[in-house]
């Protein structure tokens, strides 16, 4: 019997035809008839499962699909179990095999098998030779299953972006190739005009040499890693202080500086240079394609020629004035990222792998977080995160009618001015550079239709506008320089700018627009536009995006765009520092100082100088500097004559590990002059005869620094008649010379050995120091100093003479007080004491000292030699040494200034001269309208009742860099009530008022 099932086509040949085909029918051999059952009761077979169908045989079982699809959409074919056999009764046999995939069962007394006609139905054929009688043979096995060949049709991965292809800095469509750049941040604040100008020439020259690329110009920003500065500032603090019950412990204190740091919403900007170049051609393509079939990506021979034109963009880019470097692919991964979800927070993490290839299936990956919601006439772009639910309103300005420009005479650079507000924004601008046949041929046209508007006039008999004659010899003049001058002279940028603004809600979005739009066109005289087809205009952001609008195109020269400057450079201080403020100036950016860095990385001079007139503030932010060192572990002295400082010993967490020493109730001896100057170790020297020589060299210097601070302190405790007689500095000279410049001798000794010369004039000189011995103040220069007052065993100490009035220098000495002559000598003493301090413990531990009121010592030779001495030795001591000083004078005048290696100038308002000296010290050119800048620091609102409440400074750096910026230390709790200087206001009620961080 012929088994008509759909199931044998997919055997094969090894398979029984259909009955319904003739031809297959005919050729096959005859099938056994099956005899009729015997009349005996039927045996009860093994029950067979519920997919085989009845009938008496046993089919293949019809395969159920609970989602059923097309063929041409299997993957792949399922190899099938062999289904299950009834097993006959006994008494039964099997008959001859049937070429069936199954065999059946038949009786045990069944007859031979008898041939078989062919149907009716089937045509005539030629007939057939009977076929020979079979041998008996195995039962063949079953023919495997074979897959068919099937075609795929797969869905292609919706890619949302135009790249559909990343190689390490080059980024691919369809018919483009670009090349990605980042530029470095340049310093561009309290530069002068001459290098901003070769800055700006440089640059010109760079964007000349891209003639007939376009280019895609990307300023971005990255939110502060403050997670990662407290880890660095805790990896560089090995000892900070011990917790202190009820106080702010350590980790507390980085707590509160990093929440301190993002609310004020610090960004660093980033700037990103696209050239896209060489359109593919046909055979490129093509080869692409058929890579791709195979799944690959572009072909080696079109990334050769790539790369030669590549290194030519390299050698353009890498030179002075952009200084230009390929992208790594985490950087260009955050552009996307960046320009994908603008305004949004940035993802936690980037992808893992790094070797810079993405495929376009890899490309979703930068899309499928964001999902965006525009609306045909709206004004804003709603993106939401679908991972994290942050909802963000973007609306996009474009830069419309500018002014002409005076940069760097007036002008800021245009493309880094919005960076004034406190909120971060996205910049992107796409630049054709026309080279000098391009820029001629359309200058040449725009004549021509000046010309022929001329003759439309000449013909009706109408008197041309006077503005077409000017326009006409202003492009005669163009021209002119296209033709003859240099190639940034006729070079020409076409270009559109755009800047994203982003808000949380749509109504802060349009309001951060409006302050925006305010801020360029009062201060830049520049339109900022807010256009239609908002989404496209964000679009235009992604790198290899179309230009949205070709409205607002703006044609300039190449030196105006590269006026524009970016990149321009807003940072000041050290990375791994303390947190002290942020900049003041066009942005905003945190500023971190760590006092020992100069020493320990740059191996400069660790002297700092605080210049400012009184009220500037310079008092205030040497106590912070000392309290966040303190909490640091570093061993810090104070010295503040007028004692405000010592508040900061009453801090809670600085209370059991500080203490101040008030000069004005100390011991008989506390300021001997032989004790200050401590002597040399041999052990702080190298072995060998070049150390023996350099230690014999330091105890000789230490002895005559003895010789001459001990004549310049009886100079000051005798009257100033006798002082200026040249007499007594001869036989001071003679008699200290008598007296060992030991740090076991005393003024005592000096006044003895004055006593014991022949001479009347010495006796008289010893009566006088004698006498000024009684005083209850001069005690503390006579006599043994006590002992341990000069141990290092607080981690803070506060130097003061409260209650001491300090002399005015404008006053000759003569018209001084007993008071004010003695508070002369205590301050020379007392600098050398806090220094004197420094020197106990070890060479290489951090150790910082401020010193206020320096411009006492300037007028002395031992003060000289004694700040000389400190600048010189800070860095081997690893001393921090601050200097805070009213005049910048005081300390141009010791020479000192190539070993400055930090410099803060608050407001000098009174006069020119002290401002330009403090320029100088800034090593800021002078006579550039920077005077003015020192003047407007800290500027008062006179229509406000209300104290200021910040300090600002002008910053210079140990790398050069100096910046405005604007003392902040509010985070810490309780540090500004304690450092309140101001006159009749109680400690705890001078809560200082933080400024908006709104203000422009």
């Amino acid at each position: 019997m012929d088994i008509d099932s759909p199931f044998l086509d997919l055997f094969g040949g090894a398979a029984v035809p259909r009955k319904s085909d003739p031809q297959t029918s005919a050729a096959a051999p005859p099938a056994p008839a099956r005899p009729a059952p015997a009349p005996a009761p039927a045996p009860s077979l093994v029950p067979a499962p519920d997919f085989f169908q009845g009938n008496g045989h046993t089919t293949a079982p019809e395969r159920v699909d609970p989602d059923p699809v097309p063929d041409d959409d299997w993957t792949e074919f399922e190899e099938w179990p062999p289904a299950p056999v009834a097993q006959p009764p006994a008494g039964w046999e099997q008959p001859a095999p049937i070429q069936s995939p199954v065999p059946l069962p038949v009786p045990a007394a069944a007859p031979p098998p008898l041939p078989v006609a062919p149907p009716e139905r089937a045509p005539a054929r030629r007939p057939e030779k009977a076929p020979a009688k079979r041998k008996e043979k195995k039962e063949p096995k079953a023919a495997p299953l074979r897959p068919q060949k099937l075609k795929f049709k797969d869905r292609d991965p919706s890619v949302e972006l135009a790249i559909s292809e990343i190689a390490g800095h080059l980024t691919f469509t369809q018919s483009t190739v670009t090349a990605w750049y980042y530029l470095p941040e340049v310093r561009w604040a309290f530069r002068p005009d001459a290098e901003r100008e070769a800055l700006l020439s440089a640059i010109s020259e760079q964007y000349a040499g891209l003639a007939g690329f376009r280019l895609h110009l990307r300023r971005t920003t990255r939110p502060f890693p403050a997670d990662e500065w407290a880890r660095t500032v805790d990896s560089f603090t090995a000892k900070p202080l011990p917790d202190v019950h009820g106080a702010t412990s350590w980790s507390d204190h980085l707590v509160a500086a990093q929440r301190h740091l993002l609310s004020v919403n610090h960004a660093e900007g980033q700037t990103f240079l696209g050239v896209t170049f060489a359109r593919r051609s046909l055979g490129d393509t093509f080869s692409e394609r058929i890579l791709r079939a195979f799944g690959k990506g572009t072909s080696d021979g079109e990334r050769r020629k790539l790369g030669r034109t590549v290194e030519q963009f390299d050698e353009v880019l890498n030179a002075f004035g952009m200084r230009g470097r390929r992208v790594t692919p985490q950087e260009l991964e955050w552009l996307l990222y960046r320009s994908v979800a603008l305004g949004m927070a940035p993802p936690g993490l980037l992808s893992p792998v790094t070797n810079g290839h993405w495929e376009t299936g890899d490309l979703l990956a930068l899309t499928e977080a964001v999902e965006r919601y525009r609306t045909p006439y709206g004004s804003t772009v709603k993106l939401i995160n679908r991972m994290s639910g942050e909802e963000r309103h973007v609306a996009v300005l474009s830069v419309g009618r500018m002014e002409p420009l005076e940069i760097p005479e007036k002008h800021e650079p245009w493309m880094h001015f919005h960076e004034r507000l406190p909120w971060p924004m996205e910049l992107s601008s796409r630049i054709d550079i026309l080279g000098a046949t391009g820029s001629f041929k359309n200058l040449e046209h725009r004549l021509r239709m000046i010309r022929s508007q001329q003759l439309d006039y000449a013909e009706h008999g109408i008197d041309a506008p006077p503005e077409l004659e000017r326009l006409a010899k202003r492009a005669l003049v163009i021209g002119d320089e296209m033709t003859t001058g240099l190639p940034t002279d006729s070079a020409r940028a076409h270009g559109w700018h755009r800047i994203a603004v982003s808000g949380a809600t749509r109504e802060e979005c349009l309001e951060r627009a409006r302050r925006l739009i305010q801020l360029y066109s009062r201060e830049l005289r520049i339109s900022l536009q807010h256009p239609k087809n908002q989404d496209q205009l964000a679009r235009e952001f992604i790198p290899g995006e179309p230009i949205a609008n070709t409205g607002y195109v703006r044609r300039m020269p190449v030196k105006l765009l590269a006026a524009a400057l970016p990149q321009a450079a807003s940072t000041v201080g050290d990375r791994r520092g303390d947190l002290i403020g942020r900049t003041a100036g066009t942005c905003r950016r945190p500023v971190f100082l760590d006092l020992h860095f100069p020493m320990e990385v740059r191996e400069r001079s660790g002297l700092g100088v605080f210049v400012a007139e009184p009220g500037g503030g310079k008092s205030t932010l040497m106590g912070a500097l000392g309290y966040l060192n303190a909490r640091r572990g570093v061993q810090v002295t104070l010295l503040d004559p007028s004692g405000p400082l010592a508040r900061l010993c009453q801090m809670p967490e600085l209370r059991p590990y500080s203490r101040v020493l008030n000069l004005t109730g100390s011991e008989q001896g506390t300021l001997a002059p032989y004790s200050l100057i401590p002597t040399p170790v041999r052990s702080e020297f190298p072995t060998g005869p070049a150390g023996d020589r350099e230690y014999e060299i330091a105890v000789s210097n230490a002895r005559a620094e003895r010789r001459m601070l001990v004549q310049d302190i009886c100079s000051m405790l005798v009257p100033p008649q006798v002082a200026k007689e040249a007499s007594t500095a001869t036989l001071l000279r003679h008699a200290v010379r008598q007296v060992p410049a030991e740090e076991t001798s005393t003024l005592d000794d000096v006044v003895r050995t004055l006593q014991a010369l022949d001479d009347d004039e010495g006796k008289e000189l010893a009566n006088l120091l004698l006498d000024t011995a009684e005083m209850p103040l001069a005690l503390l220069f006579f006599g043994h100093p006590p002992q341990h007052l000069l141990g290092a065993d607080a981690a803070l100490t506060v130097i003061t003479m409260a209650g001491l009035r300090l002399p005015d220098l404008k006053i000759e000495r003569e018209y001084w007080s007993a008071e004010e002559s003695l508070a002369l000598p205590m301050l020379h003493t007392a600098h050398r004491l806090a220094v004197r301090r420094c020197y106990g413990g070890s060479m290489s531990s951090r150790k910082m000292v401020g010193l206020d009121e320096a411009h006492f010592m300037e007028g002395w030779r031992s003060g000289r030699s004694f700040l000389v001495r400190l600048a010189r030795d800070s860095r081997k001591w690893n001393l921090a040494a601050l200097v805070a000083s009213q005049n910048p004078r005081d300390i141009l005048g010791l020479d000192v200034q190539n070993l400055v290696s930090t410099v803060f100038v608050g407001r000098i308002a009174e006069d020119q001269e002290i401002a330009s000296e403090a320029l100088r010290l800034l090593r800021v050119p002078v006579h550039d309208g920077y005077e003015a800048t020192l003047a407007s620091l800290s500027q008062v609102d006179s229509a406000s009742q209300h104290r200021l409440g910040f300090r600002e400074f002008v910053m210079r750096d140990v790398d050069g860099r100096v910046q405005k910026v604007r003392v902040d230390v509010s985070y810490v709790d309780g540090l500004l009530e304690h450092l309140d200087t101001t006159p009749g206001v109680a400690p705890s009620t001078t809560a200082v008022p933080l400024p908006s961080d709104l203000e422009v």
